[in-house]
């Protein structure tokens, strides 16, 4: 009988600990989903789970087809959203904004806040869905530094050189992190974005066309358009362009849970 509840103070033991797990530093590949109907909308699951910083952590595709409309769920609005989208065209409806966006454009919208998407368009249209709730929730913090907004991709402004193109998108306090750091790369062919490092922040890199090597910790992995590289918590990290002739375009979107990361 000992042994017994030796063995299952052990169980109890493990079980706690994997429910408290981190999202291993990976490539996690949107071609490995499988795409599930959920009324109008077609879902594809690429990662979820719990990190250093993160009490949850998702990223998924939706797809709507040409003319409908979708409202997310009520319980959406617990997270702190980024949406970017994949293909296609949508009309975006965040409180007293609308507009209508192509592949790239992205909205932040902050916990509390609702979404909506349209398309008026002939074709399918897809987008990125992130979901954070952070460790360090401060609702108040992030209305205070600004409100939820809509960025066509058009409007971002460019930064050229040799190995490419840099969008800076926003850098701010936000309702689940001290600072929220999104920019947008386009590395072209045989460059690398810069030297191996790390960071006490944790990062995703989400792949917007192209593909591209990416160093995580002493791996060397491929990703292509879609999918998710997560970079944990000082997990050494680089890209490289190494897919041929063409650039590949990617966004680096990194969180901030301390104010001295």
């Amino acid at each position: 009988m000992k042994a017994f509840f030796i063995a299952l103070a052990v169980f109890i033991s493990l079980h706690a600990m994997a429910q408290t797990d981190s999202l291993p530093a990976a490539v996690y590949s949107i071609n490995k989903s499988t795409p599930k109907k959920m009324g109008v909308v077609e879902k594809r699951q690429i990662l979820s789970g719990k990190t250093l910083d993160l009490k949850k952590f998702e990223v998924y595709t939706l797809t709507l087809p040409a003319g409908k409309k979708y409202n997310p769920p009520a319980g959406d609005s617990q997270f702190e959203q980024l949406i970017v989208v994949k293909s296609g065209t949508v009309k975006l409806n965040l409180k007293d904004s609308s507009k209508t966006v192509g592949p790239g454009s992205l909205a932040l919208v902050l916990a509390g806040d609702k979404i909506t998407f349209e398309n008026t368009s002939s074709e399918p249209t897809s987008w990125f869905v992130l979901n954070f709730l952070s460790k360090n929730e401060n609702i108040q913090r992030g209305h205070d530094a600004g409100p939820s907004f809509i960025k066509d991709w058009n409007s971002l402004k460019v930064s050229k050189s040799p190995k490419g193109e840099t969008r800076m998108v926003y850098d701010r306090p936000t309702t689940m992190f001290e600072r929220f750091d999104v920019h947008a790369t386009v590395l072209n062919n045989g460059f690398n974005s810069h030297e191996p490092h790390i960071h006490r922040a944790e990062e995703l890199i989400l792949m917007l066309n192209g593909n591209s090597q990416f160093q995580v910790a002493q791996d060397k992995v491929h990703a292509d358009t879609g999918d998710a590289v997560f970079m944990a918590s000082k997990v050494l990290h680089a890209s490289q362009n190494v897919g041929g002739t063409a650039p590949c375009g990617y966004y680096a979107i990194q969180w901030h849970n301390l104010k001295t990361d």
